[in-house]
């Protein structure tokens, strides 16, 4: 294989990087590229890629998937779940430098709420009247009202879920797309508070977007929707407790009608732009609705 062929395989997130002609959801927890069934191999933590192995003496056991036996390893094992590997938590290998930075933000934000009297919240998040204030809509999801009162469990937990599930998603669509995600589904999860008359603040409009996001790419593989569904409905358990349901389910609709645009507009024989146009447009209609039910500024 080629430099250059081996260069591009490495950056495309849904195919195995050393089988070009197969797709797969699981990354190398060592190096973080995307490996098929025949070259996954277990690790103590996540699976690893073969020269990972090889690289580090080769001390772990081969998995494979499938019934697939690669050559010159014996079949031992099961091979993990795609979903629980691609969950694996924070700590996998590659570049996750958007979702951790939103999450610092988040976090900085926060304590400087604590010490401001709630300044951030006030200048930046998602607050009945202020819709006209264009820049809420995507940096409601950055603020959480400080107290030292159980708004801190409250917040404490939407940093959790986001730390566990967001940079592995952000290695699996990529940046552009993550970011492109997490735009639309706090545009309209915040324009859905907004219009149901509640203050929006808090990830789980964007949180909620990419796991709908998630489920979108890995739809046609049964046991992987199953499991995204069932990690679903386990956070939204936690998130309706803290109340945002306009948040949640704009956030939702969000980050699945991105990606099924994105998706689907090269087989319908759209123009790149196209899916780029509609999932603006949308977006543009709810802000609009939302100012105008806030009212506008009185000069």
């Amino acid at each position: 294989m080629s430099d250059g062929t081996r260069g591009a395989l490495e950056t495309d997130p849904s195919v195995c990087y050393r089988h070009p002609g197969r797709q797969s959801w699981v990354l190398c927890q060592r190096c973080g590229r995307t490996v098929c069934p025949e070259c996954q191999i277990q690790a103590p933590v996540g699976v690893h890629c073969p020269e990972c192995v090889a690289e580090t003496a080769g001390g772990v056991a081969w998995r494979p998937a499938n019934n697939v036996t690669p050559l010159g390893k014996p079949k031992r094992r099961r091979q993990p779940g795609r979903v629980r590997s691609m969950l694996a938590g924070a700590g996998g290998s590659g570049s996750a430098v958007a979702s951790q930075t939103i999450l610092v933000a988040y976090a900085a934000l926060y304590l400087v709420g604590l010490v401001t009297g709630n300044l951030p919240v006030q200048w930046l998040g998602g607050l009945p009247g202020t819709a006209w204030q264009l820049w809420r809509f995507v940096t409601a999801p950055l603020t959480y009202p400080a107290g030292l009162d159980i708004s801190i469990l409250f917040a404490a937990l939407s940093g959790v879920f986001w730390w566990l599930t967001a940079p592995q998603l952000e290695r699996m669509l990529g940046v552009r797309r993550f970011l492109g995600v997490v735009a639309v589904a706090s545009i309209i999860g915040t324009a859905g508070m907004l219009l149901s008359g509640t203050p929006s603040f808090g990830l789980t409009a964007p949180l909620f977007g990419l796991f709908a996001a998630l489920l979108v790419e890995v739809w046609g593989d049964q046991r992987a929707r199953t499991q995204i569904l069932v990690i679903t409905a386990v956070n939204l358990l936690f998130a309706l407790t803290g109340g945002g349901l306009p948040a949640l389910v704009g956030g939702m609709v969000g980050g699945a009608g991105t990606v099924y645009l994105l998706q689907s507009g090269p087989s319908r024989g759209w123009k790149p732009r196209t899916p780029v146009l509609i999932i603006a447009g949308v977006c543009a209609v709810l802000v609009v609705l939302a100012v105008l039910q806030g009212g506008l500024p009185v000069l």
